[in-house]
């Protein structure tokens, strides 16, 4: 489809549905429909059912036909919560409710009445194959580059829309200053923990930048993320752990070469394991936070996940240091 066509009426691309049921049949009856009518279309995503005024009422999955016994009334199978298109709505709008809700059709309806559908292949030149999991993830992938290659801003709005965000590393760098020079006593009594600063935000930044990462990924894979979030962060936490212990004791190692005891090095590679273990946990909770609270968890995270890192980790590591030193 080219970019000029996504702002054309969605009825004049609905694709007309041969195989539609109607809430007086039965199972069996709605197979028997299936069988009859030639589907030119090999994917049939959803069963829309109709009135006898042919007004949508909602659709049947494939796997209730299969497993409900023959008897079984359509209006008993039937799911009412479906997303839909009126006549007079973009292509372009269509394309923002498949990707936000990762629906693979959207059916198109004039006053109520049903008057055909749109899928993925409206978006396409050429058929594409919908068969696993992976290839429907490609897919949404796809749709969202189209989304985000059309929507062209001025310089000044990306601006104005970035801009604010860097803030927040400022903050966290003169809140980084601060945290220091409350701690300047224990610093200028270990100049090694002040040496190994830089290492330790580098550590902790990476690891939350990381988690981050995937958090989105994670986010974008699935439409209620939240649900999962618990069960997420507990499995990704085994990995925070392991990775947070290895650097700890690897850096905390290396710290004893300078030569300051093993007072510092202890501070420095317990620092390092708490620190990489929080940062981690931060790039996971503030995508989920800033959707929560419908900012753009792609433009934001990644300013406010560096800032609280960086004043987070610094206070751990003084403050450590602080207690265990003095």
């Amino acid at each position: 489809m080219r970019k000029d066509e996504l702002d054309n009426p969605v009825d004049g691309r609905a694709k007309k549905v041969e195989a539609l049921l109607t809430v007086h049949q039965t199972v069996d009856e709605a197979i028997h429909h299936i069988r009859r009518v030639h589907i030119l279309d090999k994917n049939i995503f959803y069963f829309y059912v109709v009135d006898a005024n042919q007004r949508l009422l909602g659709f049947v999955s494939t796997r209730d036909l299969l497993v409900s016994s023959p008897d079984t009334p359509i209006a008993s199978l039937l799911n009412t919560k479906i997303k839909s298109l009126q006549s007079h709505h973009t292509m372009r709008e269509g394309l923002l409710l498949m990707q936000k809700f990762h629906l693979l059709a959207l059916p198109v309806v004039q006053d109520g009445r049903f008057i055909g559908v749109i899928d993925m292949q409206n978006y396409f030149e050429e058929s594409i194959e919908l068969d696993t999991s992976k290839k429907r993830d490609q897919v949404f992938q796809t749709l969202g580059f189209i989304l985000d290659e059309d929507e062209k801003q001025s310089t000044w709005r990306k601006y104005f829309t970035r801009a604010p965000w860097m803030l927040c590393n400022m903050v966290g760098g003169i809140l980084c200053a601060v945290i220091s020079n409350f701690y300047e006593i224990i610093l200028l009594k270990a100049i090694v923990l002040a040496m190994f600063i830089p290492l330790v935000l580098s550590l902790s930044e990476s690891i939350a930048m990381q988690s981050m990462t995937q958090s989105m990924h994670e986010m974008g894979r699935h439409l209620h993320f939240w649900k999962k979030l618990g069960s997420y962060l507990g499995r990704e936490s085994k990995l925070f752990i392991l990775v947070a212990i290895s650097c700890g004791l690897l850096i905390g190692s290396l710290a004893i070469l300078w030569g300051d005891g093993w007072g510092p090095a202890v501070v420095i590679g317990t620092g390092i394991t708490i620190s990489v273990i929080v940062s981690a946990i931060i790039g996971v909770l503030v995508p989920f936070g800033l959707k929560s609270v419908k900012l753009d968890p792609k433009i934001a995270s990644g300013p406010i996940v560096l800032m609280l890192v960086d004043a987070i980790t610094t206070s751990i590591y003084l403050s450590l240091a602080y207690w265990w030193l003095l």
